[in-house]
């Protein structure tokens, strides 16, 4: 004799493989076995809960809910975006980029005007951004740029970014960071650089990579950083930068003699900008992604799973505050 549950175990079974091995309709699957449409929902639903059948979205795009949904809940942020590790830094690197150009063509509400640094990861996010991803954005330089040719060219990213929406180009005329705070001061009041580190300071979004302190960082690798300089904030403890201003492990500026050279957004823009979205990956952007979501620097993250979970394991208590969500 058929025990009642077995019957029922090996119904379940005959309707998952009808309709998702066989592919039929509810519907047919209903007709085949003199069963509801109603009834047919109801065993696939029971099916799915018994773990009879899971659902799992495999593909290269696909995003880590979970992990997200449990970093804005212990992080201060308002929005994560976690997707997948690949199989070694440089593509990880490169969905992290791509999942941070899909997030930026998918807000519901456009940027007239989007501030965006420079670097490796954003090279690869204007490389992956849609076309008419919006239409006519303004898209300013956050930070001073290349002292020589170097990757994750400046001009190249913003251009990109311009054109894709059909808008236009605002570059900052300076290097990002000069030999004297003398200079840097002269130059902030140079009324061409004055206006653009303006228009950046008030645009609708914010859009900045983290970098780590290391001799492959962009900074260092195209001069910007001299030696002496990369010495002295490994001594203070700089754990990487963001929009070109190093940081230490809680996120505030690591080098005060670094920050007076600088040309750029500094970290008071940051924290007031209307939205930041910051964009990271790989182990190497551990520590410099946990001080700047400590600090509160960003609103958004958009980052790997291998990252979202070291923030995860890490970073402060809920209730714990961050200069952003106090403000």
């Amino acid at each position: 004799m058929t025990r009642p549950g077995h019957d029922r175990d090996h119904l379940l079974l005959r309707v998952c493989q009808l309709h998702y091995e066989q592919q039929l309709t509810q519907q047919e699957v209903g007709d085949r076995l003199h069963l509801t449409r109603w009834q047919v929902g109801r065993l696939l639903k029971e099916a799915q809960a018994r773990g009879i059948v899971r659902i799992e979205i495999d593909h290269p795009h696909a995003r880590s809910h979970d992990l997200e949904a449990k970093l804005v809940s212990i992080s201060g942020l308002s929005e994560a975006i976690v997707v997948p590790a690949e199989a070694d830094e440089v593509a990880t690197r490169r969905a992290v980029a791509r999942a941070a150009a899909e997030y930026l063509a998918d807000l519901p509400t456009k940027p007239s005007t989007l501030a965006v640094s420079w670097g490796r990861t954003m090279s690869d996010l204007a490389n992956a951004i849609p076309p008419s991803w919006a239409d006519a954005v303004t898209v300013v330089q956050a930070n001073g740029g290349l002292t020589r040719p170097g990757p994750g060219d400046p001009a190249a990213i913003i251009s990109s970014l311009a054109r894709q929406s059909r808008g236009s180009a605002v570059f900052l005329p300076a290097p990002a960071i000069v030999d004297s705070p003398k200079l840097a001061a002269a130059l902030r009041r140079e009324p061409s650089i004055a206006e653009v580190l303006q228009l950046a300071r008030s645009a609708d979004v914010l859009l900045f990579s983290l970098g780590a302190i290391s001799h492959e960082s962009v900074l260092v690798k195209s001069g910007n950083v001299k030696p002496a300089d990369e010495h002295l904030l490994r001594q203070r403890g700089a754990v990487g930068d963001a929009v070109g201003r190093f940081v230490d492990s809680t996120g505030n500026p690591a080098s005060p003699e670094l920050e007076e050279r600088s040309i750029g957004l500094d970290l008071a823009d940051v924290l007031s900008a209307r939205r930041a979205v910051a964009v990271a990956s790989g182990e190497a952007k551990f520590a410099v992604a946990e001080a700047c979501v400590r600090r509160g620097l960003c609103r958004v993250l958009v980052t790997d799973e291998h990252t979202a979970a070291h923030l995860i394991r890490h970073l402060a208590a809920p209730d714990q505050p961050n200069e952003r969500t106090t403000s």
